[in-house]
């Protein structure tokens, strides 16, 4: 019976932190939202340290989560350093749980690229003892639980969006940094709007505009893509020269932001598409 109390409220609290969650809230109009700029996640190969971190919280018997306006024990009080009024953010490093290959060289990139982080919420130290803290979560990406990582807070601007009708589907390029988008944010191998992706994309800051594009029918591109159709498909034409994927015109799928950067990736808003993005597509700074 008490394994079945313990799913039981697994299920219920989940359930719970989605609905306090919010990410999904805030309407998104001319730029970013917090929730855009504060949930965002990031990949790096830099070291997270770990010497803060979630313990639990109050009911901690039934409660095997928190959620936005909850309280959390962390593992640092007075001793530590830590005072009333402190601000953390908290995060946790995620995997990949299919690990679906769907371009080339993705794996060899991605594990170039280090770590992926997903942003779980902010806390506010409202109590402080010699050796814990309590900690208000005053903003939930996603629901928190035992061992999550505790940093101190970092702000990321929020920057606006450039209006659709200033997108160039047919743009040249720019003959800027260019990379692929490797991840994205949970996991999805299929992007639009709000979306945000993680490039291995160096050299930008946040603020920065990128282009997503994408070859047409490149022979070992991606998965959704039969490669070496540019210029002839069986029983459906032929041209009477050969014209390769790259000699084509690229196809601009849409346009996104950086919100943050780390020394192997950046990590991008998605604000205007033509079309679908998928892991694998191009980007290129504007």
């Amino acid at each position: 019976m008490r394994r079945i109390a313990i799913a039981l409220s697994c299920l219920l609290t989940l359930w719970a932190a989605g609905a306090a969650a919010q990410n999904a809230a805030e309407e998104r109009g001319n730029s970013a939202t917090i929730a855009d700029t504060y949930c965002a996640g990031m990949i790096t190969n830099e070291g997270v340290p770990y010497d803060n971190y979630v313990i639990s919280g109050p009911e901690a018997d039934p409660q095997t989560i928190f959620s936005n306006r909850q309280y959390v024990y962390i593992n640092k009080g007075s001793e530590g350093g830590t005072k009333v009024g402190d601000e953390f953010m908290v995060m946790r490093p995620v995997k990949d749980p299919f690990h679906v290959r769907v371009w080339d060289s993705e794996h060899l990139k991605a594990n170039g690229m280090g770590t992926q982080w997903a942003d779980i919420g902010r806390i506010h130290v409202v109590n402080v003892q010699p050796k814990t803290a309590v900690a208000e979560i005053t903003y939930s990406c996603s629901y928190m639980q035992r061992g999550d990582y505790v940093r101190p807070v970092v702000e990321y601007p929020i920057p606006a969006f450039k209006p659709l009708k200033d997108l160039d589907r047919f743009a040249p390029p720019s003959g800027k940094a260019r990379a692929r988008v490797v991840r994205a944010k949970n996991y999805v191998m299929l992007q639009g709007r709000g979306s945000v992706v993680y490039a291995n994309l160096t050299g930008v800051k946040p603020g920065d505009y990128i282009r997503f594009f994408r070859y047409s029918a490149a022979r070992s591109d991606s998965i959704y893509q039969i490669g070496g159709m540019s210029d002839h498909v069986f029983g459906f034409g032929k041209t009477p020269e050969h014209w390769s994927a790259f000699d084509l015109p690229r196809e601009v799928l849409g346009e996104g932001v950086v919100l943050r950067v780390t020394p192997t990736s950046a990590s991008v808003l998605i604000f205007n598409e033509y079309r679908e993005i998928y892991i694998g597509d191009w980007v290129e700074l504007e």
